[in-house]
This record gives structure tokens, sequence and C-alpha cells, in this order.
């Protein structure tokens, strides 16, 4: 190929002339001191050299990661080091310097790549010729700062040491000496090609580049993609489950941490999280809102000479990412959505960018994965040379059906990123990109969840330590309230929800005063110790840091309604329809009405006009669903108003700790009412009393899951009845496919060889006739209903809303979950969306009967031992022999999934009843209680009993022994007997012993054991006596059964055990059980357990004689 030649048309002329140089390339870099605008023509310069500049091969990552990491900006913010140099510059001459510096830079590690220059040499020669500039040396000493830092990093090219760099300069320069290399460079000087003179100085393998400024921009930005890095180690973990820095490496990451982002430390809990992704390693990380989840997955995508894809549920959430790093100089980014795809040339472009190595972090919707073109295209980019790093999955907890956020579009994303984004391909190596989840609300049950999710058979396999945790919920500057709202003559549920609305004005003028009021010398003080106290610090300078911490913040009474303030306040309401009260209208519409105008609005997905009011400051008060915030970072907001308790602590935590990110004093208040209701469960046709607030939350609980009876209707429909179109578009012997109608997905599945894919698409959008239809069956049956306008307006045998009582499902959500469901057991092997023609596509693997036994089998193991999944296993055989095989194990799944949610859900539920009820029940001064509140937050997240592989110090054995409850009640490492033995009960009442208390305290250890129950509770299929008879210790211990709630919990949890251990013969251990309940000094006697084993004889007898009864008032 002729890389340069001119001709001219002339007669006399001759057409081809000797070529000097080739055709000049343009490459793009520029620097800044702040950044304003991007502009490519500004930072578009050409460099014109004697040979190919663009010929190379087998391209070293590091080289190729120095590239990208110069351009990575349009501009982009120099070093500070360089930043200093150029300082006191007049503007246009600091402007021109930071060019040069810039053009240097990216020439001099173009000519490293291009293999001109000999890196076995002890010294290179560099001469710069500059014009109008004087920068050459610190653009160099600068470049190899930066250099040797990112390689020391590394665990394949820290040996890869620049020679020493001697830069000489135009003034100094000697025609007697062979450089290796010759940088002539100018900014003012536009390129023109026709007129290039080389230089009268010698120079080595042609090692010369002329670099001249733009005319115009001509070409696109291109980033270099290749191998990824993988970089030493930055943290290591103890015993106990506490990282440590290994601090040589950690100041080389922290030099790039202000490079790129301009950032002197890392926050607590970043560090673990990248030092498995920066050594390759998939993580689930899980940081505190405002802890700084987005920088971890950031900065790792700007040390890979690769692509990162980043999955955002939100367009609001992708955008405000999107826009954080454009701020600091990173522009090659780019996000695609459905607001970019209704213009289907702007959709076209940005995914040409991304397929053109222009993009090197790439946001993208969930559901864009859904799409059978476009994971096509990403799976094509290997072939191009186009290679991935990392997917990231922000608010990873929207993969866990059993999460209270949970997303059916993130469904299969773990496994759409496993198998269709590519990195490239290293012999020896996994040749998948490194999954990154990221989330601020995940408990035990979620997390373990998540990783269930995202593992599996032709997914990733994560290892036990994946998922890093943080959980310091422990703020200093977070204080909580909870506001007993009067409802005594409320008459129903909904009347608690009108007084709460008429009472918020008066909810937020309190929580201003005690913002006020807690900023007193002793209150501060007291906060401090606590916070001290229990976080069990001892290092004093850390605690000297903390009592000089100055947490004070101006408030002005009724600052909602200033138009300069630093205040703000979010108020986050249960629903977004105003149907119903406590929603974003009618609390906005009772707000304005109290004479409040300073408002924002946000009722979920992305309504982004309102929300960026809020953010810059032009309103006051957020009234929003619990979505409102979710990676937003605004600093200001220095209260929450909960009016109906979240569904879990996790929700709560995150909610209010998007207040006081300005490290200020901030509060979050709940308002409750203790009031109960008389509700019936019209399905069991019971009667049972909740607070308004619980009733809300189980409303929205019944909504999200209808039914196994409902489920099971819709998967029937989707097998034998719904009208679908079959295609054999992927046999491997068919040339050209065709397609055909059909009823149902299984009808063809035992007609072909096994092996055979067949493909199937089904329309979401149904006729509402058809619905009715439905709806008219499933009425008959007291089944919830899918939603239509007829369903709507439906009603029950007592002239009340139908819905109300029995829930209705979109009829797309409940098709999409039904496939979810067959995608567990194997029937539908995958799945994607076509969202302009409404339809699913899915494919079904003809397969031997046997295989769909063997993915629930799997299915079963990420939950239980192996023993205990062959039991069940054994009901699903037994099962299938009157329901066939595909049924069997259909029901057998929903079965088991609506019994663990329904009581995770549940117990989630009521672990925030207990907050509240905890608050109002005090006799204590507000201050004192927000303490108490800390405390519940602080032992339900940071249980050292509940981390994996804890040990405690026996100081009669005189050594560690294990002592992780997590451990030794998990199903993957020891058997059921063994995980429900009563020994764990002796084993962990051993707690508050001074064997095991040692230098601790008993009441700091009984604490960390219920919040060691709670979670792992939360995260476990079904009831362990264990479990349960800790639960009855730790409230006796702690004199918590004067609670009218907690006494509830221990006569349950005590129940269920008694009557398991009854049953199974086991007498012996309840009375062991009293004894060491006497022996480690929760109970004085055996009086208050002998009561409660009277109360559940008594209860029994009533029940029998209530069946006898019954059955003989029947005949």
């Amino acid at each position: 190929m002729i890389n340069s030649f001119s001709y001219s048309l002339s007669q006399t002329s001759e057409i081809l002339h000797e070529y000097k140089y080739f055709a000049p390339i343009q490459y793009f870099a520029s620097f800044t001191d702040t950044i304003t605008k991007s502009s490519l023509k500004e930072s578009a310069f050409e460099i014109l050299a004697p040979f190919d500049i663009t010929a190379h091969k087998n391209l070293c990552p590091v080289y190729a990661l120095m590239s990208n990491l110069i351009s990575r900006g349009c501009p982009t913010l120099a070093s500070k080091k360089i930043l200093d140099y150029v300082s006191n510059m007049p503007d246009t001459q600091k402007a021109k310097s930071l060019n040069a510096i810039a053009r240097i830079q990216k020439t001099f590690i173009e000519a490293i790549i291009s293999e001109r220059l000999d890196t076995n040499k002890l010294e290179w020669k560099i001469l710069i010729i500059e014009d109008n500039t004087s920068v050459a040396k610190i653009s160099l000493e600068d470049f190899s700062e930066t250099y040797h830092n990112l390689i020391a990093m590394t665990k394949d090219y820290d040996d890869m040491v620049l020679p020493k760099l001697s830069v000489c300069i135009k003034d100094n320069a000697s025609s007697g000496i062979e450089y290796d290399a010759i940088i002539d460079i100018s900014i003012d000087q536009l390129c023109n090609a026709k007129e290039v003179t080389f230089s009268r100085f010698k120079v080595l393998n042609d090692c010369y580049f002329i670099v001249r400024s733009s005319e115009k921009v001509y070409e696109d930005r291109i980033l270099y993609t290749t191998e990824r890095i993988n970089y030493k180690p930055f943290v290591e973990k103890d015993s106990y489950g506490i990282y440590h820095k290994i601090e040589d490496n950690c100041s080389r990451l922290r030099y790039f941490l202000n490079l790129i982002f301009r950032k002197e430390d890392f926050r607590p809990g970043q560090l673990p999280i990248l030092n498995r992704a920066l050594q390759l390693k998939s993580v689930i990380g899980l940081l505190p809102t405002g802890g700084g989840k987005s920088l971890t997955y950031q900065l790792a995508a700007m040390l890979q000479p690769s692509v990162t894809l980043v999955v955002d549920p939100l367009k609001g959430l992708m955008k405000d990412q999107y826009d954080g790093l454009l701020n600091i100089g990173i522009d090659c980014i780019s996000y695609i959505n459905s607001d970019i795809t209704k213009n289907y040339e702007e959709g076209r472009k940005r995914e040409l960018a991304l397929t053109g190595s222009q993009v090197q972090i790439m946001f993208l919707s969930p559901e864009r994965l859904s799409i059978h073109r476009f994971r096509d295209v990403l799976r094509s980019m290997r072939e191009s040379s186009v290679y991935f790093s990392y997917g990231v999955i922000d608010e990873v907890h929207c993969v866990s059906e059993w999460g209270h956020d949970f997303r059916l579009a993130y469904l299969h994303l773990g496994r759409n990123l496993f198998n269709y984004v590519l990195p490239k391909e290293v012999e020896g190596e996994d040749n998948h990109i490194s999954l990154f989840g990221l989330t601020a609300t995940a408990s035990f049950d979620v997390l373990a969840d998540v990783e269930r999710e995202l593992s599996g058979p032709n997914a990733y396999s994560l290892e036990d330590d994946a998922t890093v945790r943080y959980e310091n919920t422990n703020r200093l500057e977070l204080q909580y309230n909870v506001y007993e709202v009067d409802a005594k003559d409320a008459p129903n549920a909904w009347a608690v929800g009108d007084i709460k609305e008429e009472k918020l004005l008066e909810v937020i003028s309190d929580a201003t005063q005690k913002i006020v009021d807690i900023q007193n010398n002793s209150a501060v003080k007291y906060i401090k110790e606590r916070f001290v106290e229990r976080e069990n610090l001892i290092d004093s300078t850390i605690i000297d840091k903390i009592h000089h911490t100055n947490l004070g913040v101006d408030v002005e009474n009724e600052w909602y309604n200033h138009t300069n303030t630093n205040t703000a306040g979010i108020v986050f309401c249960t629903r977004a329809s105003d149907r119903a009260n406590l929603s974003v209208p009618t609390v906005e519409a009772s707000l304005r009405n109290h004479g409040l105008r300073s408002i924002s609005t946000y009722k979920g997905g992305d309504d982004t006009a309102c929300q960026d009011s809020f953010l810059k400051g032009r309103t006051n008060i957020m009234v929003a669903t619990k979505a409102f915030g979710m990676g937003i970072d605004k600093s200001n907001v220095r209260m929450t108003f909960h009016l109906n308790y979240p569904g879990s602590l996790e929700s709560f935590v995150q909610e209010a700790g998007r207040a006081g990110r300005d490290k200020k004093m901030a509060l979050a208040t709940i308002m409750y009412s203790p009031k109960k209701f008389w509700v019936k469960n019209v399905k069991t046709d019971k009667w049972q009393e909740f607070s308004a607030d619980y009733t809300n939350n189980k409303f929205f609980y019944d909504s999200n899951f209808l039914g196994e009876e409902f489920e099971l209707f819709v998967m029937e429909l989707l097998m034998n009845n719904l009208q679908v179109k079959i295609s054999n578009e992927e046999f491997y012997d068919v040339d050209k496919p065709c397609i055909a109608n059909s009823q149902g997905i299984v009808k063809f599945i035992k007609r072909y060889e096994k092996g055979h894919i067949l493909t199937y698409y089904i329309s979401y959008e149904e006729d509402e006739k058809v619905l009715d239809g439905y709806n008219q069956y499933l009425s008959t049956k007291n089944m919830p209903v899918f939603n239509t306008y007829n369903a709507r307006n439906l009603k029950n045998s007592r002239g009340y809303s139908y819905i109300r009582d029995y829930g209705s499902a979109v009829y797309k959500d409940a098709i999409q979950k039904a496939i979810y469901r067959m995608c567990v057991i194997g029937l539908i092997d995958d799945f994607t969306e076509d969202y302009s023609k409404r339809t699913f596509r899915i494919t079904t693997i003809c397969q031997d009967e046997s295989e769909y036994f063997e993915h629930l089998r799997l299915y079963y193991r990420k939950y239980y031992s192996t023993e205990r999944v062959e039991s069940m296993m054994g009901e699903v055989r037994k099962l299938a022999n009157t329901e066939g095989v595909i049924m069997a194990c259909l029901k057998h799944l929903t079965s088991f999934i609506y019994k663990s949610i329904a009581d995770k859900r549940a117990r989630g539920i009521l672990d925030m009843e207990q907050f509240c009820n905890m608050a109002i029940s005090s006799k204590k001064d507000w201050k004192e209680t927000n303490e108490e509140l800390k405390d519940f937050i602080y032992y339900y997240f940071n249980s050292k009993y509940a981390r994996e592989g804890f040990v405690t110090y026996d100081s009669n054995l005189q050594q560690d022994v294990p002592f992780s409850l997590k451990d030794d009640t998990s199903h993957d490492i020891y058997s059921e007997d063994k995980i429900t033995s009563f020994e764990l009960v002796r084993k962990y009442m051993r707690v508050v012993d001074a064997e095991i208390v040692n230098n601790d305290s008993q009441m700091d250890n009984i604490k960390h054991l219920q919040g060691a129950v709670r979670l792992i509770r939360r995260a476990i299929a079904e009831m362990n006596p264990v479990l349960n008879l800790l639960n009855v210790f730790c409230i006796l211990y702690l004199g918590q059964e004067a609670n009218e709630m907690l006494e509830d919990e221990l006569y349950n949890d005590y129940k269920a055990v008694y009557e398991q251990y009854m049953d199974e013969g086991k007498s012996a251990l309840i009375d062991e059980f009293t004894q060491l309940l006497i022996k480690h000094a929760a109970l004085k006697d055996e009086e208050y357990i002998n009561k409660i084993q009277l109360a559940i004889q008594l209860e029994e007898h009533v029940k029998a004689f209530s069946n006898i009864k019954n059955k003989y008032t029947e005949k």
C-alpha cells in the first residue's frame, strides 16, 4: 500500500514524486486547568513522520493505556505537577503550553508504540524543538512519573522501566549527536504537508515527528483496546475480616485517583472493591449511600485499555454519572437509552462510536441487553478488535427478586454480560470480562440472591469472597428520630395517611428545631462519644480527629420558603399515583395548601426536569418516591422525612442516607403511628391486627407477589394456550428459516431430535377482550386479574374494589416473570425483547425431561446442601407422576419461592416496625433514643458474628477459635444436621462468658449476636431452630421482652422450636435451653419460660377443641 504520493494532471509534470514523509495522521490531546467545555477541534493535531506511524502489532497494554489516559478528554485536566509549572504564566501562554505538553506526551507514547525506540538502551536522547513554548522537559518528566507509577502497580509489566530520558531543546541541540527521537512541535502553525522540511539533526531509525495543529477535524478520536492489565493487590484481609492497605501499591493507585478524579484519598470500603476488580476478579461491592460507589468502577475502567459497559436502571442516574465524568475532563464516554433511540440517527451514531473504539465507558439501560440485535453487535466487537474489560451493574440489588427494587429487565444480565461482552482472548486466562456489581442497599439475603442470579451454568462462577461489604452505617453526622403521629381518632388505616399529610409541615418544623438543638456542645460531645464507643475505636489519632470534626451548620426557620438557603429536604412518599393518599401529588398539594412554594416532585422513572431544579438549588423540598436520589449526590440535604416507614431497614438506611453528604449535621425522620386496625385477609378469610404503616407495606408486597396459583395459571397459558409464532431459524441444517403459528411453547419440544433449538415469538400486547376473558375465570377463583379497564372497575362481593383485595398484574410483566421461572428449570434457554414489535423472542432446546430435574437441582443447590436438595428433588419426582415433569418442576419451584420470599419480606417489614416501636416506647430524651436507634442499625449491619471466617479469642483455650454464625449455619459448608444442631446454641450463648468477652463487653457481644441472627434469618429460606433460640436468648438478655412487639416475636420464635422439638422427641433440649438461659444470666429462674410453655399448650388445646367443634357442627 502506498501511503503518500502526489500527482498532477499537467502534461509537463511527472506523475510520481519521491516521497519524504507519510500522510499526516490526526490525533487528539489537550490539557487544561479547568473544564469549561469539550472541543475536539481545539484538541486536534497532526503528526507527520517518515514512516507509517499507525503500523504496529501486538500492542502492549500499558502503552495503550498511557495513550488513552492522555486523550481521555478534549481537553482533560493536567496533572498537579504540570499545573504548578504553568501556574504563573499569562492565560494565553498557559493554554498554549498545556496543549503543547499534551501533544508532546501523545507523540512520545505513539513513538514508543511504533517500536522505533530501542527499549533495551540505558538512555534515550530526545530532542524537542518548540515554537513559542518551553515545556519540553516538564512534558517528559510528567510522562515518566505517570508511566512508572502505572507499571509499578502491574503484575506483568513492572519490569518495563523506560531508559533514562535526556531531554534536549533547540538551543542546546547538536548536529553531531544522533538522537533517539526528535519531536518538532508548534501550536501556532497549522499542518501543511506540502511545505514540510525535516530537521538537519540526525535521528536513529527515522524516529522523527513533526507536530502541528489541525485546521479542521477529519478523523474520529480512536482509543486503543487490547488485553486487560492485571494489577497487584492493594489490600490484604486478615482472619478477622479486616482489610489492611499495602501502602506501596496504594500510594501509586492514589496517584491516579488524584490525576484523574482530583481526589486526595480513598473513602472507606473503596480499596477492597478496587482490589478485586483491578486483579480482574468479579466483585459485588456494597458501599453506603454517599460512599463513592461510582468512583470504584470509574477508576478501574480508566486503568484498563478496553471498554467498560455500565448498566444503570434509571436514565436520570445514567445522565448524572455521564455529566459527572464530563465535569472532570473525561469525555470518551457515551450513553444509550430510550430517549436517545427515539432519534434513529443519534442512536445509530452512538452505537457506531462504541463499535468503532471511540468510547471507553458506555452507559446502557438494562433493557438494551435484552435486544437480540444489540447483543449480536456486542459479541461481534471482539472480531473487529474492540475489546471489553468490565461489565458494571449499578444498583445490582435490582437483580434480586428477594429485594424491594427487583427489575425484570435485570434478569439474565449476568449471563448476557458473560456471553456477549467479551475481552481480548489471552491463552490460559479467563476470557470473560470481570463482573462489577455495586449497591448501597442490600442485606445478606439480597446479596446472596444477587450472587445466585449472576452465577451458574454458562455464566459467572463467583468466588466465596466475591462480595465485598463495607457496611459502616454509623455516620457521625446523621441523626434519627421517629415522630409519633397521634391517630387515636382515625377510624381506619386510610385516615392515618390523611393525618400524616396534615401534620407534615409541623413535623418539618419540629425537625428543623431538633437540628438546631442537637448542635449544642454537650449534644455534639455525646454523639461523638457514642460513635467512638460503638466503633470500639482505640487509635488516639482517629479519636482525636472525630472529636475535632466540625458538624456545625446553619439552618434557618422556614428554610423551605427561602430563596437563597443552603438547606434542602426530601419527603419520601409511598406512591406516585394520586389515587391514594401519601402519594407524591397529594403530599405536594397538602404542602402547597400550607403555603409552601419551593417544591419539586419526582415520581420515579425518568422524571428529570424537576429533579434538576432541586439538584441545582432552585427548589428546597423534593417530594418523591423512594427511587429519588439513587446514585445522585446533593450535598446540602439536611433532612429526610418518611411518611410511611420503608419495607426494610436496608431501604430506610439508603433513603435516609441521602442526607448529610457534606458531613454536616442532618436528621432522618419517620412519621409513625402505632395504632392498629383489624384487617381481613380475603385470601385466608382471617382477621389480623396491623398498624397503618405495616398495612401499606403489606399492600406493596402483595402487589408484587400475586400468588402461586396466578403464576402457575400464566405459565400454563404460555406453555399450552397462547397464540405464538414458531421458527426453525436456529436449526443448524436449515438454509431458509420458516415461521408458523402455534399454540404454546411445549407442543413441539418432543417432536425434534435432542439439541434442536426452537424459536418462538410471543406478543405481550394482548387484546383487552382476551384478557377480560381470562379475568372472568380468574375472578371466579378469587385470584388476581390482568390489569384492564374493566378489571379496574370490578367489584367484589362486598361492593369494594376487587383489585384492592386480590391484586392485578400487567400482562407483559406476568408473561416475563413466567419466562424467568421457565428459564430456571431449563425449559426456556434464552429470551430477548423487540420493543418496536412488542414481542419476546424465546428459544427452547429439545432435550430429555431429566434435564429439567437437573436444572432445578442446580438451582436449589445454590441454597441447600446436597443431601437436602436430593430430598427436595424426591418431592419433585413424586409430583411428576401426576403433574408431568415440566409442571412438577414449576410448581415446586414456585412454592419454594413464595415460602421463602413471604417469610423474608414479612420479617423485613417487622424489623422496621420494631425499629419505630422501640423509639416511641422509649422514655428517654430524643437525643438518647437517637443513639439507641443508631445501635439498632449498627449491629444489624455490622455484626462481627455475621462475617465469614470471623474468629475470636478464647482465653480458656488461649487461641483464636472460629466464631462466625454465618459460616456455622451455611448450607454451602455444613450438612443440614450440623447447621440446625443444638450444639450451636450452646456455642453462641457463650458470647457473654468471660473467656469469650475478654476486652469487649457483654452488652456489645449480645447486640452483635442479635444483629447476626436478624441478618442471617433474612438470608435463609426457612426456620432454623438455632437462630430462633438465639434470638430468644438475645431478647431476654437485653431485657427487651417488655416491648410488646419483641415479646410477640420471642413467643412465636420459641413456640416454633418448642413444637418442632416436641414432635421430634427432643424435650430434653427444651429443658436444657431453659437452664442455659439461667446459666448465662438471661433469666433468674424458670418462671417466665414455664408461662410461655403453658400458653403454647393452652393454644394447642383451644385449637384442638375448635377442630372437634367444627367437625361435629359441619355434620
